[in-house]
């Protein structure tokens, strides 16, 4: 069956921050469907077969009975109901944080105490049949995506950052949008041994070719302890995803090697996925 995920609560009780983790596990994410096109919504998903690890629903919590009861009914689909819940002194902070108008205060032309209110009378009700039931009021964003993120992955880690090793060659120019860049042409070359030159990073020959000198052993090791510290920094700023580009001269041989290194290595300790930008047959599906 398709995962699918029913994600709501008072309007400023987390939506926002728990959205991204599920944008980051891969789950096709949709926002602000009324209840009663949930049955069409899911037909599409299913019909399209759109590549993704699930399905998440945001509905507004005025709604998200009505997403549920529908969802529910549909056995093609494994539905979870995650229902976030703040206090309202907290909520009503946060909205004079933000200056933003409450959307239950636009649509019922209700003052904001009462449209939290309202809010926080349907998450109530809605908790008691949840499959998650959170009080954020004293979370963090930081600690509020580290939960859901441990909840959904079944894992227990105070780290919910996503971090990307992205392999690539010089040659085809920098991808946009990376963090960091680490450059491994220091390694030796396996393009330049004939019987490895049409291998990748991911090849057994390869990757003992690289191995093989005594250079890689002190780079790799240099490495991890600068990408180490480098991402508990990270995760002081509390930032949801962080992307390290790993360099060679064509992105096929020793960047990928070192990106699924990486990869390996740290996947314990983050929500860690690997790209090889250059080399888009070696992605994992």
């Amino acid at each position: 069956m398709i995962e699918l995920v029913i994600l709501s609560g008072p309007s400023g009780s987390g939506i926002s921050s728990c959205r991204f983790v599920f944008e980051e596990l891969g789950f096709y994410v949709v926002e602000n469907t009324p209840g009663e096109l949930t049955p069409e919504l899911l037909d599409l998903f299913y019909e399209k077969q759109i590549s993704s690890r699930g399905l998440c629903i945001l509905p507004s919590i005025s709604s998200a009975k009505g997403t549920y009861q529908h969802a529910k009914e549909d056995k093609r689909f494994n539905t979870k109901l995650i229902i976030l819940d703040t206090k309202k002194d907290e909520i009503l902070k946060r909205y004079a944080l933000s200056r933003h108008d409450h959307p239950r205060a636009i649509l019922y032309g209700v003052p904001l105490e009462k449209a939290i209110e309202l809010d926080i009378k349907d998450a109530e009700e809605l908790g008691a049949i949840a499959d998650i039931y959170l009080d954020t009021t004293d979370l963090t964003s930081k600690e509020l995506r580290n939960f859901i993120y441990n909840k959904i992955e079944n894992k227990e880690t105070t780290n919910a950052t996503k971090v990307t090793f992205m392999s690539f060659g010089f040659k085809n120019g920098s991808p946009a949008g990376v963090d960091d860049i680490i450059d491994v042409r220091i390694l030796p070359n396996p393009y330049w041994v004939a019987e490895l030159a049409p291998m990748n990073g991911k090849d057994k020959p390869v990757i003992d070719y690289i191995n093989s000198f005594p250079v890689t052993k002190k780079f790799l090791d240099h490495l991890v302890e600068y990408i180490g510290f480098l991402l508990e920094e990270v995760q002081k700023s509390e930032r949801p995803s962080y992307t390290i580009g790993i360099a060679c001269s064509g992105g096929q041989h020793r960047s990928t090697y070192v990106a699924e290194y990486l990869g390996e290595y740290f996947k314990d300790r983050y929500n860690v996925s690997v790209i090889h930008r250059d080399s888009p047959y070696l992605n994992k599906n």
